[in-house]
């Protein structure tokens, strides 16, 4: 049965609409999920500042700029909480993305081909784990955001559009305020796909001038710098980590034990290994699609980017000061996941067997069941507060979420419990204490305290994962009190090897304080 244009155009389009609803389907689940970043992103999404400073270090090329929260407000104004908004951020970034993979792929070839990349580039593990492990909320704006800006420049050669050209400007714009650092490489990547790809001056002026654009708008904040938390030439991929089977909620850690998800998936590196076949190898049975310098371009970038991750890369960091821009070298792997998104989806275009049906049907869902085992992410039940009580640690290492005290009469004690989330992996196992104190100013007295391991020394700090939540109850016996009234509470942690306590709130104190009645 021959299939008629109409209804070519709806199938793939609509494939990638459906099909959107497994990527994203977890961030509608109750509560939140475990990832590295926690809930630093739902903190944020209230504020106003030019880049993110609750509970994470406010920095120019690094940090998390205001544009990520862009589409909060007007979730906010329509009565969303921060969590419920942050969540709808990142489905809309999944749905995007995918959309405009498929509008990119589809100027040059079939609707299935371009279908079957908008679904893979959803499905990759590097979008799901941007989401899922990591949750960051900048860089999945830029998942969504950087195939707007491909589908905008590729719209625009071809039709000389002044609407194009707007996409291609807003999407750059938004990509720079949203992680400057990304958005640097994202610029001069979209600069050499116009030159090799589209060769269209005046598309080329468009990129260029928005991206001038992006870092001119830097400038007021230029001076906002931060030193880095982790030492960037340690977190480089091995390649075998890019074909392992191992997928956890984990932080990048230095060396070939890393556990971080790296795959690069089944789907996108089997179909593109039979694309490359099909097109360089085997052609006979290739269709008529145009996408010859198209794939060129994706093949030798995918190459290129990931060799940017590997370790013999590190002197090209080194020597050109790129490391600056972002925190781990795999970051730059988000680039390659459109390119690697297109070289898989290109297999109906260079065999038109398997655009039929069957054939087709057959590959979407290899797409999907290949990466079902991704979509089941760790959640968490506690409600977050609109603000963290209290941020420890001089890297941001954990957040207090609540610091609920009770006092009681008979017998007379304080019970402090205390519920905090991990950010980062602690270097030391630290110790807690709890005071209470009674006097003022000079005449501050110890009437009771307590000094332990957190948990009971079960859970030492050092195994403390990022994103997981922990709860704890600490009481104090107040019998020995020669005062019921007016008592506060110093809460911390400290280095019990020397006494130094933790920093609170970026070093504006070294303890918690907490009233009585």
């Amino acid at each position: 049965m021959e299939i008629t244009q109409s209804q070519s155009l709806r199938t793939g389009f609509w494939a990638v609409l459906l099909l959107s609803i497994f990527a994203w389907a977890p961030t509608t689940y109750p509560g939140y999920w475990q990832s590295t970043e926690g809930l630093v992103p739902v903190f944020n999404a209230l504020q106003t500042n030019a880049i993110a400073n609750v509970a994470t270090a406010p920095d120019l090329w690094r940090g998390t700029g205001s544009a990520t929260f862009l589409l909060a407000r007007p979730l906010l104004l329509l009565g969303m909480s921060p969590l419920a908004a942050v969540r709808t951020i990142f489905a809309i970034c999944f749905l995007l993305g995918g959309l405009s993979i498929y509008v990119w792929l589809r100027l040059r070839t079939d609707d299935r081909s371009a279908g079957l990349a908008g679904v893979i580039y959803m499905f990759l593990p590097i979008c799901l784990a941007t989401v899922y492990v990591r949750g960051s909320l900048s860089e999945a704006m830029i998942m969504g955001l950087l195939p707007l800006a491909l589908a905008g420049i590729s719209t625009h050669a071809i039709t000389r559009s002044v609407g194009a050209a707007s996409i291609v400007v807003i999407a750059l714009l938004w990509i720079w305020r949203a992680q400057a650092g990304l958005g640097l490489l994202v610029t001069l990547f979209l600069l050499l796909y116009v030159v090799i790809v589209e060769q269209n001056r005046l598309t080329l002026l468009v990129v260029l001038v928005s991206g001038l654009a992006g870092i001119t708008s830097l400038i007021p904040i230029w001076s906002v710098q931060a030193t880095t938390p982790v030492n960037f030439d340690q977190h480089f991929v091995h390649l075998f980590q890019f074909f392992q089977n191992s997928w956890q909620v984990a932080p990048s850690i230095p060396g070939w034990q890393d556990a971080y998800p790296f795959q690069l998936g089944f789907a996108g590196l089997g179909f593109s290994a039979v694309a490359l076949w099909l097109w360089r190898i085997a052609p006979t049975r290739r269709s008529d699609a145009p996408i010859g310098p198209l794939l060129g371009f994706c093949f030798i970038g995918v190459l290129v980017l990931v060799a940017l991750s590997l370790p013999v890369s590190a002197p090209l960091w080194q020597w050109s000061g790129a490391q600056r821009l972002l925190t781990y070298p795999w970051q730059i792997l988000l680039l390659a996941a459109p390119l690697l998104a297109v070289t898989a989806g290109s297999l109906p275009a260079l065999n038109r067997e398997l655009s039929g049906v069957a054939y087709w049907s057959v590959l979407i869902a290899l797409v999907v069941l290949s990466s079902y085992n991704y979509l089941s992410p760790s959640f968490i039940s506690v409600q977050p507060p609109l603000a963290p009580v209290a941020v420890f640690g001089a890297n941001h290492d954990f957040i207090i979420l609540a610091a609920n005290l009770t006092e009681s009469e008979e017998p007379h004690t304080a019970t402090l419990e205390v519920t905090w989330q991990v950010l980062r992996p602690l270097p030391f196992d630290d110790s807690v204490f709890f005071q209470a104190i009674s006097g003022e100013d000079a005449a501050l007295t110890v009437v009771a305290q307590l000094d332990r391991q957190p948990l009971d020394g079960t859970r030492p700090a050092t195994g403390w994962q990022p994103g997981e939540i922990l709860t704890e109850r600490y009481q104090l016996d107040l019998s020995a009190s020669p005062t019921r009234d007016n008592l506060r509470y110093y809460f911390g942690y400290y280095d019990w090897r020397d006494g130094v306590r933790l920093p609170v709130n970026g070093g504006l104190d070294d303890k918690l304080v907490l009233r009585g009645r």
